[in-house]
Formats: C-alpha cells, structure tokens, sequence
C-alpha cells in the first residue's frame, strides 16, 4: 500500500506546481512514447472487463447437438465488434466438453480452442483454450440457472483472488451447414486454470491425488465454507474418478517446482448442482447424506478447523456485497433473486449465530477421528 503525501510547507505553491507537472510528464512519459510508435491501441483482455459480449459463432451446431458420442474439435469462426469499434472474425474450433450436462443437456457446454499467432492484438489474445457455459436447453428457467451460475463465480472473486473469472456472452449460435440462426443466448466463458496459476505466480498441479494436509489452511476453509454457502456437495480437493487425475470439480495450484513442503491451492469451479442454482437435473452424488441440493451440509476437514473463524468473518465483512451480486443482476427475475436472496440469508443467519456456526459447521467437519 502506498500512501499520497502533502507537499511541504516550505514549498512554495509555484514551485510546487512546477514539479508537480513534471512529475506527470515523466510518468506520462511512456503513454507517450506508445503513441509516438505507432502502436494500434489493443483493446481489454477477454477477463478484464464483466460486461456482455456479443458475438456470433458459426458452426455445425446440428451435427455437435445430435452427434452426442463425437468429441472430435469442428472448425468454428466468432465474429464481434470489440469496445474499439473493430469488427473481429477470428477462426477457431469447438467441441463438446463435461460429463453430467452432456448427459443432461440437448445443448452441450462447449470448449472453444484458438490458435496464439490468430487472437494476437484482439480481445481473445493469450487464449488457447476456453471453456463455454451454455443454456443445456431452451427456456427461461435454463437461462436462469446459468446467470445464477455465472454469478456464483463473481460472488467467490469478491472473497479470494484464487477464483476463476468469467465474461457474458450475447451469442448468436449461426448453423454453418444449414444457413440459419437461432435467437441470440445467454452464455458464459471461464478463465483458462493455467491462465489463473500465472496471474496467481503459481503453476497447475498435475497429480493423481492430494493429502488434505496439503491444502493451505486458510484458502480452504474460505473454498469450504463458499462450497456450503452455495449448498455444492458435488466436489472433491483430494481425489476425483479419473485415477491418473486430482480432482472434482476443483483445480489445484502450487508454487512452481512445489515440493513436499508447499502448500497446494484449492480453486473451485462448475456449480450447476448447488442448491443456489437449484437445476431440476440436479441431485446430491451417491453417499452424501442429504436428499435435495437444497440442503446443506458441510464437508470441510476438521484439520481446517483452526482457520474457519477467519474465513467466517471473511463472509460476514462481504454479505452485503455478495448479496449485491444476485439483487443488481439485470438478467435474473424478480422470482429468481428472492429464491437466491433467502438461500442466502439462511447461510449468513447460521454464521452470524456463534452456537449454529458451531453446530452446522464447525461440528459437522469431515475426518473427526484423524
């Protein structure tokens, strides 16, 4: 943190505003040298800004839609004007990605994959590969659980740099084969995780399994506790089903070259079966003892306990802006935020309750015996 100092009083105000022009001068002194280069100004990186871009996105969307069992990339052209005013088509390929809401969804969520020398200079530069959250299928109730989604995302950036960003869309799907195109969508892109473990000066973590005494204590219980805010039980930190890969629907990053000593980062990610969502294709995994996504329990491990009353006043601090979230977001009915609004509130009810936080959560913890 920096602090901005008055001047001396010895200075007097002519000389004073003589080297405070000179100070601009020599800090502008680069802006200007941008300019005289000849350099074309570039416009905001694609996670830099939180407002809608509109696009269109051309590609056999028929054939992705009913070929369920092709996970093979098919070439794809976006097309945007960027906030400079440029008009911007770019090549890429898309591919179906995710397991349970291909199985759930007509609309697949999509990855979209860029080559570096094609996106240089434009909104997209840096991106290899995104993915895209979209509507599963149509409706307006589907539009909503992925606003609702999109916002989950926003709501843990208030509380931790080590979350993934997002951006709307306004995406225009055009079928490339049959010449036609839908009504324009909502959707929304996830920051790359390698991307997140460099802005992060850390590096993806790679493993096939990790120790809960691994996990930083603090950012953990900030990620457990958001995991039970939200009502999500469909994650894992420590292991997942591919054998060969950590985790569920969590990220792991580390220092780079971390060695048995260094701390393991959390990220938390894909939130369509929390309770805050509340899908109708939504139900807890096989062995949580809960019957709805709607009901809460923790699973945070009981060796994080000791760092769970700073992530708690963490949450207290932010309460009004997290609900800020879900009550200033245009795209949500008036039936949605209520619902989100009270899903909420009965979280913050239970933390601002010393004897309920310690019963639903701090009690509740995973691995009491260890």
């Amino acid at each position: 943190m920096f602090m901005i100092r008055k001047p001396a009083t010895s200075i007097r105000p002519i000389v004073f505003h003589a080297l405070l022009i000179a100070v601009c001068l020599a800090a502008a002194g680069p802006l200007f040298a941008q300019e005289d280069s000849g350099e074309a100004p570039k416009p905001a990186k694609l996670f830099d800004s939180e407002d809608a871009l509109t696009v269109k996105l051309s590609a056999p969307w028929r054939d992705i839609v009913r070929k369920r069992k092709v996970q093979d990339p098919y070439p794809a052209t976006i097309e945007y004007t960027d906030e400079l005013g440029n008009q911007v088509s770019l090549p890429l390929t898309v591919e179906r990605r995710g397991v349970k809401r291909q199985e759930a969804c007509k609309f697949p969520p999509i990855k979209l994959r860029f080559e570096k020398e094609v996106v240089k200079g434009t909104t997209f530069r840096g991106q290899k590969s995104i993915k895209m959250v979209t509507h599963c299928d149509v409706g307006s109730d589907y539009e909503q659980y992925y606003v609702v989604e999109m916002l989950i995302y926003r709501m843990y950036n208030l509380l931790t740099d080590f979350s993934f960003r997002v951006r709307p869309l306004t995406i225009t799907y055009y079928d490339s084969e049959r010449d036609k195109a839908e009504d324009p969508m909502f959707a929304f892109l996830i920051e790359d995780d390698s991307d997140l473990a460099k802005r992060m000066g850390m590096e993806k973590l790679e493993v096939p399994q990790v120790h809960y005494k691994r996990l930083e204590p603090t950012l953990t219980s900030v990620f457990s506790l958001f995991q039970y805010m939200i009502g999500n039980v469909d994650w894992s930190a420590l292991r997942g089903p591919d054998p060969e890969e950590c985790c569920h629907n969590v990220k792991l990053i580390a220092p780079e070259g971390a060695g048995d000593s260094d701390w393991i980062y959390p990220i938390a990610y894909d939130f369509d079966s929390s309770g805050l969502v509340d899908a109708e294709y939504a139900a807890p995994p096989e062995g949580v003892p809960i019957r709805r996504v709607t009901d809460r329990i923790f699973r945070g491990y009981c060796w994080h306990n000791g760092t769970l009353d700073e992530a708690r006043d963490l949450y207290l601090q932010n309460e009004s802006a997290i609900l800020g979230v879900i009550d200033n977001e245009a795209r949500l009915t008036a039936k949605t935020k209520k619902i989100a609004d009270d899903f909420l509130e009965d979280f913050f009810k239970t933390l601002r309750d010393p004897q309920g936080f310690e019963k639903e959560v701090v009690s509740d913890c995973r691995g009491k015996s260890q």
